[in-house]
């Protein structure tokens, strides 16, 4: 059989080979909004390229959006299409954060632009911003789609799109949408779905492109040494579920039955139950119960480690967690977890179990795989995957002193403790060397799983098991994409990996199984798709062989109607000259009804912006040095959620940031977001000091919400009060920064006396050398200064011998 090729005018001939799966989903996609599930490596990418080629054509002046959750993924689309298309470069356009916003602008409104590739969050701040317009896109493409669920920034995105483009197309795509239907139909419906394409590793129309993977299960003893201090990690667990169990908040003390899981749930009940406050003298008792179900969380993950993962990650973790009692961090509930026997007992046969080096088998497994497999070919690329990066560290280690390895970690951007994460810049670099073969094994956590093009992948080691079938799936996609391929999965015995393993199995079969129910509920199989409908195609493919093989006609007729149609970063160019921001809406009406709000570009990451913008608020964007939300020159806001305010009265940040709020306006505002009654590691009396200072002492209004729609709904309605009339819609905020150099903060304060600007100042202190000799200084002196004059040196003498109380009482007759 001859090699086929899709030819079309914007793509390079004789480079794209067509599959028939891929054209029959393409079809579906051009009619409906459409969720596409085909396993990894079988050219997701590819239907989304001939989609939107489909829709250039068809629309000369339209623009394609491409998203995915991450650069690295942003970048491998972009090069797909740069491969394989005759555009410019100039027409495929990757928007980044590090872009300006008023260069996305101006990229946004070029002629010549043809497809825009980003992460959600880069779209979502620009649509906020109104820095966007989306009449025009013909097609959104959401990637790894199953993140479609709770706030994540895609759901935003489809329904602002949905609002304001001409006609809405929606490619949505994924190896793995959900575990049951529920799940499923959400993001179906978050997405503005209508249809779904399907194609599993046996449908007959794939199978001619599945590459064959081998999966190997490792089934591992865990030494009697570890089961015997797990054991002892057991007793401790055992008498926590008993109490538990007799304050009835746990069903079970059956430390087999219960889950992590059971207790993250269990414990969230017992926080709701007090919230609510309708425990009267019950208080104490439920909040020591608090206190045993975060041991238990902590027993269990300590067995979850000796478990899956060894000794040497057990130690890491309880290293960490002693220099806490230690430091006087962690709470009271580490300190009496760690102030036990049975705990110091543990403690010491992990010593002495990390002198005499024993840990778990795993590890000399793994070091076997990779040897064997270097010998046979050296060539070869392996990914291990492993949950937890303390454990990624020691097998980083390890597998270092073998000469024919050459591994490096691969971890996500968040910092963790100490250790900083990787930036996408970094990951790229290391997804490049690997590729390269200066690296030839990468050791990765999640953030390896999602996505990622690493096709020379012969080798994929499940270090642990996971108990999520959508991780699973993504893990195992990771080779077998171009060739055949193993996986190795290694499983500890008579452990809650079994438990997992069986778990990921079920939830597994299930998705299909709902998959091809929801598929059957809407209609239109694929598979049972009439050969007259496979004729409506869209006009635009042509197939030719390594020899010449004649057009096929159009398999696809015309519609027959044509269709209508990121606190910006403050300059300091002196250290403390005031800057300016002014309020700026690009793509919104001078004359707007609308309330006007500065917005920190660091709040998008909460779903208040999100909510205000579907309130239809005119929101700007920039980087404030000050205050989360400004609403005029006079009224700065600052919002905390009840976790963030206590973690700011523990490190000393809430004062600060609050004292420069009362500075900068004359009417700050702090919003409490969430319910007080839920801060249960500062005592309540403490809590209500703080809040009555900050009323009384700092004259800043207090206001408290519930939820971040509150917030929302609060700041839209403070805005639109305080811009009733025009010359507050319009406003700008001047930022003072204090330096840093003793030297610098005496001009500032000089400065701060009414007609002494910087240049006053210095001249002054140049005169007088010290604050005290200048406000000592007799009026006469004063006016010897170059550039004061008697109504300055009034001016200054007055503020050096006025009295503060009568100022005050002054001010306020």
């Amino acid at each position: 059989m001859l090699d086929q090729f899709i030819n079309h005018e914007f793509l390079k001939p004789n480079l794209l080979l067509k599959r028939k799966y891929q054209v029959d989903i393409f079809v579906t996609c051009s009619k409906k909004n459409c969720l596409v599930v085909v396993p990894t490596g079988l050219g997701k990418t590819i239907i989304a390229l001939l989609l939107s080629l489909h829709y250039l054509k068809k629309k000369k002046k339209s623009k394609i959006i491409f998203l995915a959750p991450t650069r690295p993924l942003v970048e491998q689309h972009l090069q797909t299409f740069k491969n394989l298309t005759n555009f410019d470069s100039e027409s495929l356009i990757m928007m980044t954060g590090t872009i300006a916003p008023k260069k996305r602008v101006e990229l946004y409104k070029e002629d010549d632009t043809k497809c825009f590739f980003m992460t959600p969050q880069v779209l979502q701040n620009d649509i906020i911003g109104n820095r966007v317009s989306l009449l025009d896109v013909a097609l959104i493409i959401f990637d790894e789609a199953h993140r479609a669920s709770g706030n994540y920034a895609y759901n935003f995105l489809a329904k602002k799109y949905v609002e304001h483009a001409r006609k809405p197309r929606i490619l949505a795509m994924t190896a793995s949408p959900g575990k049951n239907r529920e799940i499923i139909e959400e993001v179906m419906q978050n997405l503005f779905l209508e249809t779904i394409e399907i194609r599993t590793d046996s449908d007959p129309d794939v199978k001619p492109y599945i590459q064959d993977v081998k999966v190997i299960w490792k089934d591992i003893e865990l030494p009697e040494e570890m089961h015997q201090l797990n054991r002892l990690i057991v007793e401790m667990k055992k008498k926590i579920y008993k109490e538990l169990k007799s304050n009835e908040l746990l069903d079970s003390e059956n430390v087999q039955k219960i889950t992590r899981r059971n207790l993250l749930s269990a414990m969230s009940a017992l926080d709701a139950l007090i919230v609510k406050g309708k425990y009267g003298s019950d208080l104490p008792r439920l909040l020591y119960c608090k206190k045993l179900f975060s041991n238990a969380i902590r027993l269990s993950h300590m067995s979850e480690l000796l478990e899956a993962h060894g000794i040497k990650s057990l130690k890491t973790y309880l290293d960490k967690n002693l220099k806490d009692v230690q430091e006087g961090k962690g709470g009271k509930s580490l300190e009496e977890l760690f102030n036990n026997s049975r705990m110091d007992e543990i403690i010491e046969n992990v010593k002495m179990l990390t002198f005499d080096k024993v840990d778990h088998p795993k590890m000399i497994i793994l070091m076997d795989i990779l040897q064997e497999q270097f010998q046979i070919n050296p060539e070869s690329r392996i990914l291990v995957f492993c949950h937890f990066r303390d454990t990624i560290s020691h097998i980083i280690k390890e597998i270092s002193n073998n000469e024919l390895i050459k591994p490096s970690k691969f971890i996500g951007q968040q910092t963790k403790g100490k250790e900083k994460g990787f930036s996408q810049k970094k990951q790229l670099e290391i997804l490049e060397q690997f590729k390269n073969g200066d690296f030839n094994t990468l050791v990765a956590t999640s953030v390896g799983e999602e996505g990622l093009d690493i096709s020379e992948c012969d080798v994929v080691i499940f270090f642990d098991v996971v108990p999520s079938e959508i991780r699973a799936i993504q893990r195992r996609g990771r080779t077998g994409r171009n060739k055949s391929g193993k996986v190795y999965v290694f499983k500890t015995k008579g452990t809650r990996e079994e438990g997992y393993f069986w778990a990921e199995k079920r939830r597994e079969k299930e998705m299909k199984r709902v998959l091809k129910e929801i598929k059957k509920d809407l209609g239109d199989s694929p598979l049972q798709r009439k050969s007259k409908k496979k004729k409506d195609l869209i006009s635009f493919i042509q197939t030719s062989g390594k020899k010449q093989i004649s057009s096929q006609k159009e398999v696809l007729a015309k519609e027959k109607n044509s269709e209508k149609s990121e606190k910006n970063e403050i300059d300091n160019e002196t250290k403390f000259e005031k800057k300016k921001i002014n309020f700026s809406a690009n793509t919104v009406p001078i004359d707007s009804s609308e309330p006007k709000i500065l917005v920190d570009s660091r709040e998008t990451a909460s779903s208040v912006t999100r909510e205000l913008s579907e309130r239809n608020a005119l929101i700007s964007l920039e980087k404030l040095p000050i205050g989360d939300y400004i609403i005029s020159e006079r009224c700065g806001i600052e919002r905390k959620s009840v976790q963030d305010f206590t973690d700011s009265i523990k490190d000393g940040r809430l004062f600060k940031e609050l004292q420069k709020l009362r500075t900068q306006f004359s009417l700050p505002i702090l919003i409490l977001e969430g319910n007080l009654n839920s801060i249960l590691s500062i005592k309540r009396a403490a809590i209500l000091g703080t809040l009555s200072s900050i009323l009384l002492n700092m004259n800043i209004l207090l206001l408290q919400t519930l939820s971040p729609e509150e917030t929302a709904e609060m700041l839209y309605a403070l805005a639109k009060k305080e811009q009733q009339t025009k010359d507050k819609k319009n406003f700008s905020i001047r930022f003072k920064k204090l330096p840093e150099k003793i030297s610098e903060q005496m001009e500032y304060i000089v400065s701060g006396i009414p007609g002494i600007n910087s240049s006053r100042a210095k001249d002054l202190l140049n005169q007088f050398h010290s604050l005290r000799e200048l406000f000592s200084a007799e009026i006469e002196d004063l006016e010897k200064t170059p550039n004061i004059g008697p109504v300055l040196a009034q001016t200054i003498l007055k503020y050096s011998i006025t009295d503060y109380e009568k100022s005050t009482k002054t001010e306020n007759q």
